[in-house]
């Protein structure tokens, strides 16, 4: 007979006492993530987490694609904390400028006797300075990326820690096998990992990363006999059994799918749990260090944002250059919801068939680091023009960010006489005309399809490229069911050619 959490494993909240018990006997898997941070946190707090590791001695792993994205993103996270550093010494440093300032001014007023406005010019050079000085003393080892492998004080420690200790590749056809398993359950929205979705097309293990390292640690403790400890500092939903903002413990479907397959626990834990819990392996750690490793520091992976501004330099920009064509990829990209297809960056920009597609993003990718340079776009954000390949097969797609969607499509809303306009057919003649046609393009101007409809465009047709792209409004949709696509659509000429869609 079944007791009451027997095949409801999963919703068994753990007490303190069992989690520390978990840190001396079972195994303890780290997360990419957690090694990361490690260039992130101040010193004090990466020498108590390596030293923590150190305790853990053979019951310390770290799985293969763990390891994988620790070296893939370490030189970013390398650039972090020297940029916070950099940016808090300006501000203190024009604080303190202001303040200086104000002083003076204070003085002039109230007639301060100048030795007394000399001590206070003292008092407040004081105060900076130890603020200045308390940010060095709380900077990580700085490194940059051309620091070599054995000057790297932390690369240096982990070496010797994790000899022996990361988990091994598989080979090709387990690995590949795993691959397609995490991909799908992103797609069942299966734990953990699912919402990392987005990244789909930027790795080579398309979103499946998490569960990679889920998998092969839950086979590295099954083989062990051992109970699993998963230290990871992703917060997600994908990962934790969740109420508002306690985190309780792992997902139960990743609970029970442990238990069911190796009859041991599971734990979550992040490394300011490890912190907090480093006398159950009699290690003595600063008190400050959980509070910094609790900190909510920005995903590495996060890319900044594009705004409005940065999107309209950058379509400007191309087309001066002479690159129409891919500005219209992008507004029509957008207009699609975030993607358009191989064929149809064909069909819009009238390329001849045998055109190879090779290189079509550099002209974007260079733009957006001339911005970053001239610092009106962050150091890192999602490239403007993502290619989407299908194995490793032609490009497929091109993808634009998700903010430049919302950018764009904002500025194609539809006014209040528009949307009255469309929903009178306004654009049913224009269908009808394309509908009967018996060639497969034709090129009109603006004016003729004016004639056509007996009334005029919608005022975005003339000022939005996208307009004519989108099937959110009734020209787009009036243009596609007469089985029509808009192509090398010309705002300053006003002309625009329709081709049937294959």
């Amino acid at each position: 007979m079944a007791g009451l959490f027997d095949g409801f494993e999963g919703y068994r909240v753990v007490s303190e006492a069992e989690s520390r018990q978990a840190l001396v006997s079972a195994l303890v898997a780290v997360d990419a993530n957690v090694l990361l941070n490690l260039y992130r946190y101040n010193a004090r707090t990466t020498a108590d987490l390596l030293t923590i590791f150190e305790k853990l001695g053979d019951r310390l792993v770290v799985p293969y694609q763990a390891m994988r994205e620790f070296h893939r993103n370490r030189l970013r996270a390398i650039g972090n904390p020297e940029q916070a550093t950099g940016e808090a010494h300006t501000a203190l440093d024009k604080s303190r400028a202001t303040a200086a300032r104000a002083l003076e001014t204070w003085s002039k007023h109230l007639a301060i006797d100048d030795a007394e406005l000399q001590r206070l010019h003292i008092d407040i050079d004081a105060v900076f300075q130890r603020l200045q000085d308390a940010i060095e003393r709380a900077t990580p080892d700085r490194v940059h990326p051309s620091t070599p492998a054995d000057a790297d004080p932390v690369l240096s420690r982990l070496s010797k820690l994790l000899a022996g200790r990361v988990l091994g590749y598989p080979g090709d056809e387990i690995w590949q096998a795993m691959i397609a398993e995490g991909n799908q359950r992103v797609d069942e929205l299966t734990p953990p990992g699912y919402l990392d979705a987005e990244k789909g097309d930027q790795y080579p293990e398309g979103a499946a990363g998490d569960f990679l390292v889920y998998r092969q640690a839950c086979h590295e403790a099954k083989t062990r006999g051992m109970d699993l400890i998963i230290v990871t500092n992703d917060e997600k939903e994908d990962w934790w059994w969740r109420r508002g903002p306690d985190m309780i413990g792992p997902r139960q479907e990743m609970t029970k799918e442990f238990f069911d397959s190796t009859g041991r626990r599971l734990f979550l834990m992040r490394a300011s749990d490890l912190l907090n819990r480093s006398e159950a392996l009699d290690v003595e750690v600063n008190p400050a260090s959980a509070r910094d490793a609790d900190i909510n520091r920005a995903d590495i992976h996060e890319p900044g944002k594009w705004t409005a501004e940065a999107v309209d330099m950058l379509l400007k920009r191309l087309r001066g250059e002479g690159r129409r064509d891919l500005a219209d990829v992008i507004t029509a990209a957008a207009s699609a919801g975030g993607t358009i297809s191989r064929e149809d960056i064909y069909t819009l920009c009238g390329y001849r068939e045998d055109r190879m597609l090779r290189g079509i993003t550099r002209p974007a990718a260079r733009i957006t680091a001339d911005l970053q340079a001239a610092r009106v776009l962050p150091p890192s954000v999602t490239p403007m023009m993502k290619p989407v390949y299908i194995d490793a097969g032609a490009l497929s797609a091109i993808r634009v960010p998700s903010e430049v969607v919302d950018i764009l499509s904002a500025s194609v809303t539809p006014t209040s006489s528009e949307l009255e306009a469309e929903a009178g057919g306004k654009y049913q003649p224009l269908a009808d005309y394309l509908a009967a046609l018996d060639t497969e393009t034709t090129s009109m101007t603006f004016s003729e399809i004016e004639d056509i409809l007996g009334d005029t465009l919608a005022p975005s047709a003339r000022r939005h490229l996208p307009y004519w792209y989108s099937p959110q409004n009734s020209l787009g949709r009036a243009i596609a069911a007469a089985g029509f696509k808009a192509r090398g659509v010309r705002i300053e000429s006003e002309t625009v050619e329709f081709v049937r869609r294959s």
